[in-house]
């Protein structure tokens, strides 16, 4: 038996100097699939790219929101190290109540606020990026400044292993595989990074004097809900 399986295209801002006319009614032809829920990702990566790129990156990524919009399709944006010129193209283009998802979150909390209070139907993907060093991520979570019922379980597949997948290998391998590391992240993987949003989630509330606390099944079950309403699926 198939199972039906719903996807997103778009470009992403690497390949933004390759994006043309065809491609882009391509896209739009594609988006008529019933099971394409959502344009992207795209948006701007500065990180990367020279920065010669970067006025291709920012007339591609508007296009694309613009064409999203007019076909009521929900975004998901890629943004790295732009925050200043991905806040201003969203500030100018993203209508205040469309649906879009900042996939992966890296950027600082500041802008992850902004976008939280400027649109009330976005939501910020979380990855196993809170298992490496950025303070500034995990201290979103344990802040509540990100709540879960604004936040995404995902994977940057193949990136982003969340890190307390090893020491579960010590104790459910055999000393062989024990010795193997996993190359790439998948699906499979989200539990551990809920596992560690629940363990964020904990310690702010316990700092806090609040005698609340979360599981990996809540985190589990709140950001499942907040996927089919942003994507408009069942999960």
């Amino acid at each position: 038996m198939l199972t039906a399986l719903s996807f997103a295209i778009g470009a992403h801002p690497h390949t933004a100097p390759l994006y043309s006319d065809q491609t882009h009614e391509k896209f739009i032809e594609i988006m008529s699939d019933p099971r394409c829920v959502a344009w992207g990702e795209c948006g701007l990566d500065y990180f990367k790219n020279p920065p010669g790129t970067f006025r291709t990156q920012r007339d591609v990524f508007t296009r694309q929101i613009l064409a999203a919009v007019s076909l009521n399709k929900p975004i998901v944006i890629h943004t790295r190290e732009a925050d200043h010129d991905t806040k201003e193209i969203l500030e100018k283009h993203m209508p205040r109540d469309h649906a879009f998802h900042v996939h992966c979150f890296t950027s600082s909390t500041e802008f992850g606020k902004w976008v939280l209070e400027t649109f009330p139907n976005s939501y910020i993907g979380i990855t196993g990026v809170v298992s490496y060093n950025l303070p500034h991520v995990t201290e979103f979570i344990k802040s509540g400044g990100l709540p879960l019922e604004r936040m995404l379980m995902e994977t940057d597949s193949p990136f982003m292993i969340p890190k307390n997948i090893y020491p579960w290998m010590k104790t459910t391998r055999s000393s062989a595989d024990r010795r193997k590391r996993f190359e790439i992240s998948h699906s499979g993987m989200i539990p551990f990074t809920a596992e560690l949003v629940a363990g964020l989630i904990n310690e702010g509330r316990e700092a806090a004097g609040d005698p609340r606390r979360t599981n990996v099944e809540e985190v589990l079950d709140v950001t499942r809900k907040n996927a089919e309403k942003v994507y408009g699926i069942s999960i």
